[in-house]
């Protein structure tokens, strides 16, 4: 590998983030007809500013939106401070087409995930699905998952480790009905050949032969998948050609967040965690907040009943539910009962040793008066005399 570009690649933590840089970087070489990494980097800085600008006006003039722009722009920068290239980036940026309205603002409703899975036949695309609906993970860690990743929960749900091993790792969980269809996956995989290891990629790409090694897909194959089952299912669509109402990946996460923030009884902060948000406004809660797995898991299961995609899944939950909180309450109930015998019956025993006591005293009392000898009131004169 050429200097310039072990230079690039050291300087990026995330291999996703380095895929996407570097196939923008490959775009730019090739439209300048450049030879190679070492002659982008060995440039005349004043050149490579031309360059540049003409690349960002040329890209703007196709009418591509600011933020489509702005990723070869950092990918090109990035190259450059690597490679000890100044330039003047202030002056590019202020080339770039005026930021619009935020688009793509919308989630999925529970009945469009549910159209999206009537045109999902692979087993594996709709395990993807009800994971990402599940769980409400951003797209791009699903790459990163493994088998290891995902351990069972009562209730037949499932946690996940998300950034396992990094800063950001968090945990979050599946429904039994998301759990159910990642165990077929697995098992199918497994049916066919697959020796399933810890380290095999939780999601792996097509296979003729399951004994292959398994390759994790990557986060542009997850966002394809997701795109053909939305236009399978007539839901790729928005306000122009461009911009859409509900984003390709986002709108699960948003969907989740959505659900999870309007659950009765969510503890927000838990909530907040479950989604891999900070909580900077109150920082004490970070530092002094039980964010154990059951902690995070008990908060969860209140969202499960709305999480779940089938109706008659969602049903079977909460009747589920129902039973248990119904034979908690009667336990508790019993528990109570239980406690009021037992406190009654010490109160009678207490009472019965007051009664005997009583008893024994007044005896005793009784006694003492009958022993007493009478005093002859003669002798009591002698005395005075």
């Amino acid at each position: 590998m050429q200097r310039s570009l072990l230079l690039f690649k050291n300087s990026i933590h995330s291999e996703e983030t380095y895929r996407v840089y570097k196939y923008e970087l490959d775009r730019f070489i090739t439209y300048f007809k450049l030879r190679d990494y070492n002659s982008l980097a060995s440039m005349d800085a004043k050149m490579l500013q031309t360059m540049i600008e003409d690349y960002v006006m040329e890209k703007k003039s196709k009418n591509l939106a600011r933020s489509t722009i702005k990723t070869p722009l950092s990918a090109l920068e990035l190259f450059c401070d690597t490679n000890d290239l100044m330039l003047n980036w202030k002056k590019t940026r202020r080339l770039l087409p005026p930021q619009k309205k935020k688009s793509g603002r919308k989630a999925y409703t529970t009945e469009q995930v549910r159209k999206i899975l009537e045109f999902t036949p692979d087993l594996r695309n709709k395990a993807i699905i009800h994971f990402v609906a599940a769980s409400g993970v951003r797209i791009g860690a699903l790459p990163e998952l493994q088998i290891r990743s995902v351990d069972d929960m009562p209730g037949d749900c499932k946690s996940i480790i998300i950034y396992e091993g990094e800063k950001e790792e968090y945990v979050t969980f599946l429904t039994p009905e998301a759990s159910k269809v990642l165990d077929e996956y697995l098992a199918r995989r497994q049916k066919d050949g697959e020796f399933l290891k810890p380290e095999s990629p939780l999601f792996r790409t097509k296979y003729a032969i399951a004994i292959a090694k398994a390759r994790p897909l990557k986060k542009v194959s997850f966002q394809g998948i997701i795109d053909r089952i939305l236009r399978r299912a007539g839901l790729r669509f928005g306000r122009d050609g461009t911009r859409r109402d509900i984003q390709l990946d986002h709108g699960f996460r948003k969907r989740w967040n959505t659900i999870i923030k309007s659950t009765n009884g969510m503890k927000l902060i838990h909530a907040e965690k479950m989604f891999s948000h900070s909580t900077p406004s109150i920082p004490l809660d970070e530092v002094y907040t039980d964010f154990s797995k059951k902690n995070l898991f008990e908060e969860y299961r209140k969202a499960i009943p709305e999480l779940t995609i089938d109706d008659s899944e969602r049903l079977r939950v909460k009747n589920e539910r129902l039973r248990k909180e119904n034979t908690e309450y009667k336990n508790g109930i019993s528990s109570l009962e239980q406690k009021v015998l037992t406190e009654q019956e010490r109160i009678d025993n207490a009472i019965n040793l007051i009664e005997t006591l009583q008893k024994k005293f007044e005896e005793s009392l009784q006694s003492d008066t009958e022993s007493k000898i009478p005093i002859d009131p003669s002798l009591a004169r002698v005395g005075e005399d």
